[in-house]
């Protein structure tokens, strides 16, 4: 009987917990959980289990790692928020498989990402014909975002103060060239760009005050 008890006290409460764990990690699609994310969920989820099924152990003692993977999760979401370079470590970068109308097949070796995986992908955004796609980048995720030559689509040239240098190679640019325009635009500061994109050869610029101006 008692242990029936500890069963129906422990589940709502070990419930809860991993909740305020979810509300912690803000919120997020399922699609843009990274591996991270995954890894501690899966931990809790079965620290959990193991806490309701011994009710011979304290609760207390099962919370603890519990805990402790949550303050880890907090600190390393709020380091990857204000770090790229550990954004990218934690959750990778996005990788180019088509430019130009040309698969990059370099990188989808070396992604294990094969052609069935790119023609289910673009059959779903009804592309069939890869000549027809100016970019292709697979996002950590596994999402896949394409570009076509149609398409106005804008580049992010600058995020939280980092120069994206794959973004300029995209648009055949330099650095130099880079730094020349916004020099010319009065932003000659790159660390204080919150963000920087670059559309039909306009730049859209956010200051990290908050100040934005589109030119």
């Amino acid at each position: 009987m008692d242990e029936y008890f500890h069963l129906l006290l422990r589940t709502p409460f070990m419930f809860v917990v991993i909740l305020i764990f979810f509300r912690l990690t803000g919120k997020k699609d399922l699609g843009d959980v990274s591996v991270l994310d995954v890894g501690i969920t899966l931990m809790i989820a079965d620290l959990a289990v193991l806490t309701i099924e011994n009710p011979e152990s304290s609760i207390f003692k099962g919370l603890l790692p519990i805990i402790l993977l949550i303050i880890i999760q907090f600190i390393l979401s709020k380091v990857t928020l204000k770090s790229q370079k550990a954004r990218a470590i934690m959750d990778g970068r996005p990788s180019l498989v088509i430019e130009h109308g040309k698969c990059n097949q370099k990188v989808m070796r070396d992604l294990g990402y094969t052609l069935d995986d790119l023609y289910l992908q673009l059959r779903s955004k009804d592309i069939a014909d890869i000549s027809k796609v100016s970019f292709a980048l697979l996002e950590p995720t596994g999402h896949l975002s394409v570009f076509q030559h149609k398409d106005d689509f804008s580049l992010p040239l600058i995020l939280d103060g980092n120069i994206q240098r794959q973004h300029l190679h995209l648009i055949n640019k330099d650095e130099k060239w880079l730094k020349e325009e916004l020099t010319k635009l009065g932003n000659e500061k790159i660390q204080d760009i919150f963000i920087c994109s670059y559309t039909n050869e306009e730049f859209y610029i956010e200051l990290l005050d908050n100040k934005a101006a589109i030119e």
